[in-house]
């Protein structure tokens, strides 16, 4: 089937269900300015920092014995005050608008689904705003690890990091919960920017794939999925306008 039948099923599924549920991951921020996973891996690799592995950059220890140079990735790759949301984000605010979107489960950190105005966010991970001191566990929003080039605290002088950094990447117990109650409740599925295969989500929805690559072995197997290949920004503005 040619991606224009496939987006028009995608859009008459949506203008005929009223419970929707979108899970997202960093494909759906990249046209923001975000990198994607592959992304941050280039970076990382042209830094020669962390050995170019993620887990290691994202690791409370690393990051605290190379501060500076965790600092002046961080700010290529998650922390990006100054991104803001895109045509994908905007298309799940107009469904939450019109009380046919539940709700956002997301993987991501970059606080852009509630920036651009969706009112319910399951974030697994938490997001950029959320910092603490290493040392005296002070609370920070954004703010100075944006800014400073290793922002430090000023009541005990302590190297302040992302608390998803901090939880070694830890998910919340809360929000996962949350997540799961949406997800439990949706009649329509929207996977969004995430390697996540559909068939890992065991619901009996419908669902519609959005990435800028499919896994042809999984399109085999899951005859209740719709899988469209391109930008979310603009496969979601098609299917929702």
């Amino acid at each position: 089937m040619k991606q224009a039948q496939r987006l028009q099923q995608a859009a008459a599924l949506i203008r005929q269900h009223h419970q929707i549920v979108a899970f997202t991951g960093a494909g759906i921020s990249t046209e923001s300015g975000i990198p994607d996973l592959n992304g941050i891996d280039q970076i990382l690799k042209k830094s020669h920092k962390f050995a170019g592995d993620v887990f290691r950059f994202l690791d409370p220890e690393e990051a605290s014995a190379d501060p500076s140079g965790f600092y002046q990735l961080y700010r290529q790759t998650f922390c990006q005050p100054e991104a803001l949301p895109n045509r994908a984000h905007q298309a799940l605010v107009q469904l939450e608008q019109a009380n046919k979107l539940l709700g956002v489960v997301t993987m991501n950190v970059d606080y852009l689904h509630q920036t651009a105005g969706t009112r319910h966010v399951a974030e697994y991970w938490g997001d950029v705003r959320h910092n603490h001191c290493t040392i005296c566990h002070h609370a920070y929003d954004w703010q100075k690890p944006s800014t400073s080039t290793v922002p430090t605290c000023p009541n005990c002088g302590g190297l302040i990091l992302p608390d998803f950094v901090l939880r070694h990447l830890a998910t919340y117990p809360d929000e996962i919960r949350y997540g799961q109650q949406m997800l439990a409740q949706a009649d329509l599925l929207l996977i969004i920017g995430t390697r996540r295969p559909a068939t890992s989500f065991r619901l009996n929805c419908p669902k519609i794939v959005i990435n800028t690559s499919q896994s042809a072995r999984d399109s085999l197997h899951d005859s209740n999925t719709i899988y469209l290949s391109g930008k979310a920004a603009e496969l979601l503005h098609d299917i929702v306008a």
